[in-house]
């Protein structure tokens, strides 16, 4: 009997100690290291294959949408295309009074997918590597105003940079700008990240499988770790029909960039919710300068005066965007947008035109088209405008993977359409396809008046000043600029009624933001 009651008093005892210990606990902790109601579930998507997954040559939609998912920005840009400290991996930022000497202060703590803790040798390796032209990435023209990146401690960067730069900021939330690994020595298989989801499995022809990181950075309001979703999987459908049907019969639970003409298919079933948002994505109808037959501005006029813009955004969209002023600054940029008369369609115009150029009988053009809506209905609907005005256009089609692919294509074709995604403001789509030395100058237009307004307007202080220098350049392009834009189309995304907290965004459509989405218990 004593034994009995020696024992029991001990185990008592053991139980007074741990209830003890229980009580010394911070909440807060305890619900941090828990998992929230909104935990749990794979979000599958649909989407044509990457192209590539090193984030510094990164080129496609499907390219860009999965680069956020295993990597963060030291800057990120919001819904709004303005900073997002809270989302951003520097914790503080601040520049001197002529905008050259940007400093940062990176969170502490940060770990990559391996454990290894970020820190400022990450950041400087990460932004060297993308303005080393050695490197040849495509922001090498976006960040060559950097002078020098130094990181005196290892939570801190300096950026110095030759001109002023207000906007540096957003330039510093491209999305080829996600943080790397300086350690890593093969960027194009190992996808070292800090972002939210992990690269569990990369089938190039079928699909991409993402895990959920459970050291990620990030918290809820709540103090519960971020991601909700235990993970993702990105399933590769070339065919956007294809994609529309895998989200009405369950496979799939969103899609990007919705095409249009599936919008009243969705919006008409309680099942489903359509997402829609202004932006300054645009499908640029260019033609290739440097050689003929639009290296003549008369041609390149003809060709303007021959398109009705309105008729293609009612035909190929919908009608759901606004109509182009054939320049890339769309009316998303607010002030800096010049706000002109839609152009008047005149077919004897540019008949007159062709006939000053040489071309009195029309000529005949190679247009290369990608397969991907709504492109080809662009094409389509473009071929018929143009036979009035005597061009005759035979249209090319190839998958954006050949179109994006090893040979360069839609930077070698005389006349082609691409996609161009929105940016946090107009100075990169200026810097990396439209300047005499841009990286993707694809029209390979070269107007010395054009990069002088440029560099200017990237370094220009004054807001009315950088206003006026815009409007100027939007002028050059619309008197002969080498691109017709038709129209600017508004981001969709389709999705089913389970999945909450998605935010449409007017910047990259892309740039959903993954890590606060849940489903509906």
């Amino acid at each position: 009997m004593f034994k009995k009651i020696t024992l029991l008093l001990i185990l008592l005892l053991a139980a007074a100690l741990l209830l003890s210990g229980c009580g010394d606990t911070d909440p807060a902790e305890d619900a941090a290291e828990a998992l929230s109601p909104r935990h749990g579930g794979v979000l599958r998507n649909a989407y044509y294959a990457p192209t590539n997954l090193d984030p510094a040559f990164l080129g496609t939609i499907p390219d860009d949408h999965i680069g956020r998912q295993w990597s963060d920005f030291l800057v990120y840009i919001d819904e709004e295309n303005q900073p997002d400290i809270n989302r951003s991996v520097a914790e503080h930022w601040e520049s001197d009074d002529t905008a050259k000497v940007w400093t940062f202060k990176l969170r502490e703590g940060i770990l990559f997918h391996d454990g290894k803790e970020m820190t400022s040798i990450d950041v400087k390796f990460t932004f060297d590597r993308l303005r080393d032209p050695d490197v040849g990435a495509a922001t090498v023209g976006l960040y060559e105003n950097i002078e020098e990146i130094t990181a005196p401690d290892e939570y801190t960067v300096v950026f110095r940079l030759a001109e002023s730069n207000v906007d540096f900021l957003l330039d510093l939330g491209d999305y080829h700008a996600l943080i790397m690994d300086a350690d890593n020595e093969n960027f194009a298989t190992n996808w070292n990240g800090t972002g939210p989801f992990m690269i569990e499995r990369y089938e190039p022809e079928d699909r991409i499988i993402f895990t959920r990181n459970p050291n990620y950075w990030m918290t809820d309001d709540d103090g519960y770790p971020l991601p909700y979703l235990d993970g993702l999987e990105f399933i590769f459908l070339s065919d956007s029909s294809a994609q529309v049907e895998a989200l009405r019969g369950g496979q799939v639970d969103y899609l990007l960039y919705l095409p249009t003409e599936f919008v009243p298919l969705l919006e008409e079933d309680p099942d489903f919710v359509v997402y829609q948002k202004p932006s300054n994505l645009s499908y640029v109808l260019r033609m290739r300068s440097d050689r003929a037959p639009a290296d003549d501005v008369r041609v390149r006029q003809a060709l303007k005066a021959g398109t009705d813009r309105a008729a293609i955004l009612e035909a190929a969209v919908g009608g759901l965007g606004t109509t182009g002023r054939d320049t890339p600054i769309g009316p998303a940029y607010g002030d800096f947008y010049l706000d002109v008369p839609e152009p008047e369609r005149d077919v004897e115009r540019a008949k007159e035109l062709l006939a000053e150029a040489g071309y009195p009988d029309g000529l005949d053009i190679v247009l290369t088209t990608q397969e991907v809506s709504p492109v080809p209905a662009i094409a389509t609907i473009w071929q018929e405008q143009m036979k009035e005005i005597g061009v005759n256009v035979e249209i090319q089609l190839v998958p954006s993977e050949v179109y994006y692919g090893a040979d360069d294509m839609w930077l070698e074709a005389d006349f082609a359409i691409t996609d161009w995604a929105p940016r946090p403001s107009p100075q990169p789509y200026l810097a990396q396809a439209y300047m005499c030395d841009a990286p993707w100058n694809e029209s390979h237009w070269c107007d010395p008046e054009l990069d002088e307004l440029a560099r200017a307007a990237g370094s220009e202080l004054d807001y009315e000043e950088r206003v006026r220098l815009y409007h100027e350049i939007q002028e050059v392009f619309i008197e002969r600029g080498p691109v017709i834009i038709p129209f600017f189309v508004n981001n969709l995304w389709g999705a089913h009624v389970s999945l909450k907290n998605l935010q449409p965004t007017s910047a990259v459509g892309t740039s959903l933001d993954l890590r606060t989405v849940y489903f509906e218990q």
